[in-house]
């Protein structure tokens, strides 16, 4: 009597143990990411880098409305994620065009002739085991891991032509 309950047991056991489990973190969202999810995580405390990163990845349905842009603004989110919206809304409705239409303007600096970039030195986490240096100065950046340098840059400056 006792061997076939156990038997009956693990019958039922097994028999439920081969249905799929879905768990919440396994679930993809069920609608895309809007407005009102932005402004959610804005209220909530949520840092501007991890709601970049959500606007980045997951799919968005997006206003960029002028009206949306200043009601969002109202709730408090940043402009930082104000402008990944807007460009998340012109990369999602393909208007390579619209970005095509901003011209290009070159920088220029206030001040011409030579410019002086301070020096110093600083320690740096290049991952979360190993720690580097890095080194500006007059013409040059260098970062280095143990010694060995990873990255070097050097330069000469030139008078601009009167």
């Amino acid at each position: 009597m006792r061997g076939a309950r156990i038997i009956f047991v693990i019958f039922v056991l097994a028999f439920v143990l081969s249905f799929p489990v879905r768990s919440s973190a396994q679930v993809p969202p069920d609608s895309a990411l809007t407005n009102a999810d932005i402004v959610k995580m804005t209220k909530a405390g949520i840092p501007d880098s991890i709601i970049l990163r959500e606007i980045q990845m997951l799919p968005s349905d997006l206003n960029i409305s002028p009206a949306a842009l200043v009601d969002m603004k109202k709730h408090g989110v940043s402009d930082s994620v104000l402008g990944a919206i807007v460009d998340s809304g012109l990369a999602a409705n393909g208007s390579a065009s619209a970005s095509q239409q901003i011209p290009y303007i070159p920088a220029r600096s206030a001040t011409q002739g030579l410019h002086h970039v301070p020096s110093f030195e600083a320690d740096i986490q290049l991952d979360s085991k190993t720690r580097g240096k890095l080194s500006v100065g007059q013409n040059h950046i260098k970062l280095e891991r143990a010694g060995v340098p990873l990255f070097s840059l050097k330069w000469k400056e030139t008078h601009p032509a009167k």
